[in-house]
């Protein structure tokens, strides 16, 4: 049995009184069982002032986790978010969720820097050498890969599904977003070395009989805009022309992006469909000095490229679904759940309308959870037969339940 606990700043400033603010918050000396590890995810400014190091430091186990936007959590565990209920959410937040288990180990990595020439190799490496430490193997991985415009999310997640063979694998990429990417950072501390990284995913390994339930709401694909265009030439995750044009050259001119690229660069979810039925949510995160669309994960030539047209009402009915889903699962367990930064994009720049939803479907739920953004999702779904298959999501609402 895993029991998760949740602890949170809004303290910027001074780092020593938020460490404090967080130890006290825990109660760690009274609550811990025999292992632990904490997660911890925060807006990129309490790196920049000192906070989240200092609050990495004052934990005496390994914290792993990574820069987010948006975040919200019941203040105790049971406690309903429903308006006027005692919450916490907003976008300035430190918050540590600590894993303890007596029967449950834990293991931590975090990899070399990783580019788009060495990508399978670092993250290859990583899950290798954090799965040799003794103990048996390992049953469930969470994983915070970060946000490397040359090395798209499903690159990095595709590589970590084939190092652990198939184990089930859940977490978020790194997030740091505005108009566009800022300075999105992957978090690590353990005996050794504590700091914040732009390039490295960070890996926690859990070792025993981990039976996690998952849950997803994926963007709805069969919302679809469609516009004839067809990807004629890509490399990686680069669009470089649709229907033998540069493809923002085409782009434009259906009448996109016609002040500053970057002010409407996220907005627009993409679709992809492809000869053999295969379908990818895909998220655009930049355009390059030669016009070229940088994409959230890996695009072909031959895809048909619409424009997806998700709405306001299918991002809250899914969020919905979910949310009874956990409730109706029979376990009432704690659980941590992710969004996507674009789900908040579509609910006008903020996910506290999807937040207050859920904690409204759970006001009597009595395990403790989280709900943070997330520049990319992690997520098993499952196969007819029950067992999982790795996924990377975008657009996505997931959840992992303990």
């Amino acid at each position: 049995m895993i029991k998760i606990y949740n602890a949170s700043t809004q303290e910027m400033d001074d780092p020593g009184k938020a460490a404090r603010e967080i130890l006290e918050s825990l109660d760690i000396k009274n609550k811990l069982l025999k292992n632990s590890v904490a997660l911890l995810f925060c807006n990129v400014k309490f790196i920049e002032t000192g906070v989240m190091e200092s609050v990495c430091k004052s934990l005496p186990f390994d914290v792993l986790g990574c820069t987010s936007l948006y975040f919200g959590l019941p203040v105790k565990a049971g406690t309903p978010s429903t308006e006027g209920a005692p919450t916490i959410e907003g976008e300035f937040i430190l918050t540590v969720t600590v894993l303890t288990s007596d029967d449950i180990s834990f293991s931590t990595g975090i990899s070399g820097p990783i580019n788009d020439k060495n990508a399978e190799e670092c993250v290859q490496e990583l899950y290798r050498s954090t799965a040799s430490s003794a103990g048996e193997p390992p049953s469930l991985v969470f994983a915070f890969p970060p946000t490397i415009t040359s090395v798209p999310g499903d690159i990095m997640a595709a590589a970590l599904d084939r190092a652990c063979g198939g184990i089930p694998v859940f977490g978020s990429v790194a997030l740091d977003m505005n108009i566009h990417i800022q300075h999105p950072k992957t978090v690590f501390k353990n005996a050794g070395e504590c700091g914040a990284f732009g390039d490295r995913m960070t890996l926690l390994l859990f070792r025993g009989q981990v039976k996690p339930r998952f849950f997803y709401s994926s963007f709805p694909e069969k919302s679809i805009l469609s516009w004839d265009a067809v990807i004629t030439e890509a490399v990686g995750n680069r669009i470089i022309t649709i229907n033998n044009r540069p493809a923002l050259s085409f782009i434009k001119d259906l009448g996109f992006f016609k002040s500053d690229t970057h002010e409407s660069v996220m907005l627009y979810p993409m679709v992809v469909e492809y000869p053999n039925n295969q379908t990818d949510v895909v998220v655009l995160q930049d355009v390059s000095q030669e016009g070229h669309l940088m994409c959230s994960v890996k695009v072909k030539t031959g895809g048909v490229l619409n424009i997806g047209a998700t709405t306001a009402n299918s991002v809250l009915e899914g969020a919905k679904a979910l949310a009874q889903g956990l409730k109706s699962s029979g376990r009432g367990a704690d659980f941590i759940m992710f969004s996507c930064f674009l789900r908040n994009v579509v609910l006008g720049g903020s996910s506290k309308e999807e937040f207050d939803l859920i904690g409204h479907e759970l006001e009597d739920y009595p395990g403790s959870w989280l709900f943070v953004n997330s520049g990319g999702e992690l997520c098993p779904c499952y196969r007819k037969n029950g067992d999982t298959v790795n996924m990377f999501h975008q657009y996505a609402l997931i959840a992992c339940q303990f």
